[in-house]
């Protein structure tokens, strides 16, 4: 049985210490994509969480809402950061697809770069501004 609920609480509650917890739920050899990452294998997504810890100030992950259906799940989150004091919140979502043991294979997330990071930096807001006054409707 796929186990949302265990996958929930290690990202709401993820840390350096605990990034071995992956092996729980996921496939050794899972593909995993995201607006700026495409790889394979639970140990180079290990090195992508390491870099976060790095980079980042208190990153965690809310789960918000899961569908389930058969050997797929998609969920919505809140990624929650800080930035030298500053507090970021990146709202997206994820597809999940398990294998016969119920670890996950197949882990794509989406999120809208421009709208979530991109329009929090003054400039890019403000070109963004700009367009949005010639494209949309009045």
């Amino acid at each position: 049985m796929i186990n949302i609920k265990g996958l929930s609480d290690w990202y709401e509650n993820l840390a350096e210490e605990n990034l071995d917890k992956m092996d729980l739920f996921y496939a050794e050899n899972f593909f995993f994509k995201d607006p700026f990452n495409e790889i394979t294998g639970r140990e180079k997504v290990k090195g992508i969480f390491k870099h976060m810890f790095e980079t980042l100030d208190e990153p965690h992950f809310v789960f918000i809402d899961v569908i389930i259906q058969e050997k797929s799940a998609f969920v919505t989150w809140d990624f929650i950061f800080k930035i030298r004091g500053t507090h970021f919140k990146i709202h997206g979502s994820s597809h999940l697809k398990y294998n016969e043991d119920d670890k996950i294979i197949y882990h794509r997330d989406y999120w809208d770069v421009g709208e979530e990071l991109l329009l929090k930096i003054p400039v890019v807001k403000s070109l963004y501004g700009l367009f949005r006054k010639k494209l949309a409707l009045p």
